[in-house]
């Protein structure tokens, strides 16, 4: 079924053409992927869609009491109110009508009888505000903020008082919770770490709603979307499959059209070639006559993936030693506050990339900046081996406080090049012609980004240590970092949320934890020795270990921890957490139940039949959802005995 339709829409702004034409249409159940790079108006096409903002051409037509909700990337929130109030209050249908029926039950307990129409509208409402899921409105709340990393010591902090990351997860928390036809989310990973980035790719693959999601993050594009729509050059791509099957076909589509340059190319020659050799002699008239030919020729349109793909290679001075970096004893804390890790040992050893992910806020940065020299921890030694010559890309870097130009900011990065050798740098990282003179300050986050890249590559460092570097990359740019990293011969601590990076460089894992987000394990740090398709197969059987305690624990923890080898007695932390898994399994399966008397409810419906494979679609759905219930109770009998 056909929610939204959009017929010939374009928009422009200042007379440039940000996109279109473009024609599509958006059905139910549908979930759709967005890319393109930094600037290239998804955005803009994403408002358009949603009805905030006009087209400047064409026609978009919505479905009758068609429900939207958008998440905007950078969100305003300003309330008062605590985060779980606001949150159960951006459901406005669900609290209009428990407004209304609170008023009617008011009726009913004063004895007063309801007849006719009026009857009839009670009862819808009734109906209305249980399809809704009005009942389980709090329980779904806490289950999605918690889900998202907002957890319980949040649901009462006043919301003007939250970080810019943690608006940013209330907003798309916003978007969730009502769960409307169609969902725009504006790139909804942004400040999540790893477990909210899953949480809420289950959510969007178990919701019911359209989804419209522009993301730079691959792995959920590939895991989440079944369509593609692609930003380029104000050209709109739409294209069947997720964002690896477009991929696959733009970069075929990239190959033809570059046969097609290389024949006309040779045509060309050809003709030229013949008219020198002809135009003054008897074959003059052939001669004109091919010169009017080659006129007419038009050359084949270049591919706009091959203008907006960056070139990058890492060329390093030397090699290290075998021994990159040698840690031993490690901690670090600050006055007043938890420490953040202790007694950490680690071995770097070359050619190996290590991994440092887990929750915002634990010390990876902390730690990156220890190994990187630029903080001393308050206990523990750190050895570095000979001829390591390490470049550090923080997460957050300060543009200069002088107004200069890029091509300035790259030179004194770069001192020994010269002018054209600095241009032709740039213009690997797509700086080209006079976007070498623009001011630093007034490039985007993205274009800041793949500028201090241009940096760190040209360092030619054989140890990198990378905080975040995919932070404001578009699509295209983390591709050629991905590629880049893949292809060097150094060594790389890195830093990151992105699961498609993770899965083709690590090569060792440092899982970081903090408490309170029911953790599976009770060290802070715990390191697994093998890849993140390793990392998510222990740390699976650590968390099923936990309900367990004494099952052998199959990841090891830092090296200055020990390994407990039979039964124990459970510490009071570890404790607390089996308590927080006990209620958030308990939110879980209330919100479960919730979908399942929800997808009862349509395959009740009469409509539901009507639409081709819709119905086995919702029983395959509720059959899974049952599954999860049952798993869910397994759990939380289990952990009844901590209440």
């Amino acid at each position: 079924m056909t929610l939204l339709s959009f017929v010939e829409i374009s928009k422009s702004f200042s007379g440039h053409l940000i996109f279109g034409p473009a024609t599509g249409i958006i059905r139910r159940g549908e979930r759709i992927g967005v890319v393109g790079p930094n600037g290239s108006g998804k955005t803009t096409f994403c408002r358009v869609l949603a009805g905030l903002d006009r087209p400047e051409a064409g026609e978009i037509h919505l479905g009758k009491n068609l429900r939207l909700s958008y998440m905007e990337q950078e969100p305003e929130l300003d309330s008062e109110r605590g985060v779980l109030d606001e949150l159960t209050a951006s459901c406005s249908e669900i609290r209009h009508l428990e407004k209304k029926i609170a008023e009617y039950g008011k009726r009913l307990d004063a004895g007063e009888k309801l007849h006719g129409r009026e009857l009839e509208r009670y009862g819808a409402m009734m109906d209305r505000f249980e399809r809704l899921g009005g009942y389980s409105l709090t329980s779904r709340a806490e289950k999605i903020l918690t889900g998202l990393g907002l957890g319980p010591e949040t649901f009462n902090q006043p919301v003007n008082s939250l970080s810019g990351g943690q608006k940013s997860r209330l907003a798309l928390a916003m978007a969730l919770i009502g769960e409307p036809d169609i969902m725009f989310l504006d790139e909804p990973t942004n400040h999540l770490d790893l477990r909210a980035i899953e949480f809420l790719e289950n959510f969007l693959l178990e919701t019911t709603s359209s989804v419209v999601v522009i993301s730079h993050d691959r792995a959920l594009l590939d895991k989440v979307t079944g369509r593609t729509v692609e930003l380029l050059d104000s050209h709109v791509t739409i294209r069947p499959g997720n964002y690896s099957a477009f991929s696959r076909w733009a970069h075929e589509e990239a190959g033809r059209l570059e046969r097609e340059r290389k024949n006309y190319e040779r045509k060309v020659e050809k003709i030229e070639e013949f008219i020198r050799r002809n135009i003054y002699g008897q074959k003059t008239k052939q001669a004109q006559s091919r010169r009017k030919m080659l006129a007419r020729l038009k050359p084949p349109p270049t591919s706009r993936r091959a203008l907006n793909a960056p070139n990058w290679e890492i060329d390093i001075s030397r090699n290290s030693a075998s021994v990159v970096i040698e840690a031993s004893g490690l901690y670090m804390g600050w006055p007043g506050r938890e420490t953040l890790f202790e007694n950490l040992d680690l071995t770097l050893m070359r050619g190996e990339t290590l991994a440092i992910i887990g929750d915002n806020g634990t010390g990876k940065s902390t730690l990156l900046e220890i190994l990187a020299g630029n903080l001393l921890p308050n206990k523990g030694l750190i050895d570095r081996g000979r001829d390591v010559n390490p470049a550090c890309l923080p997460q957050r870097v300060s543009r200069p406080a002088e107004r200069r130009s890029v091509l300035d900011f790259m030179s004194a990065r770069a001192p020994e090049l010269t002018v054209g050798e600095l241009r032709n740098l740039l213009a690997r990282f797509l700086f080209t012609g006079e976007q070498v003179e623009q001011s630093v300050d007034s490039l985007s986050e993205g274009e800041f980004r793949r500028l201090l890249l241009a940096g760190l590559i040209h360092s030619k460092a054989n140890l990198l240590l990378l905080d975040e570097p995919t932070n404001h990359l578009d699509i295209y740019s983390r591709e050629a970092l991905q590629n880049t990293l893949d292809e060097y011969s150094g060594t790389v601590v890195l830093i990151t949320h992105d699961r498609e990076l993770l899965s083709v460089l690590a090569t060792r894992i440092l899982e970081f934890s903090s408490t309170g987000r029911a953790a599976a394990s009770t060290d802070k740090v715990v390191e697994y020795d093998g890849d993140y398709s390793y990392y998510k197969q222990q740390r699976a059987e650590r968390e099923r270990a936990l309900i367990k305690p004494e099952c052998s624990e199959p990841a090891r923890p830092s090296r200055a921890k020990k390994k407990d080898s039979g039964p124990r007695q459970l510490s009071k932390n570890e404790i607390r957490r089996l308590k927080e898994r006990k209620a958030y399994l308990e939110s879980e399966i209330a919100g479960l139940e919730d979908r399942r008397q929800a997808l009862q409810l349509d395959l009740a419906d009469p409509g539901t039949y009507k639409q081709q494979g819709r119905a086995a679609e919702l029983a395959k759905t509720l059959e899974t959802v049952k599954g999860e219930i049952e798993e869910a109770y397994r759990e939380w009998e289990q952990l009844l005995e901590y209440d």
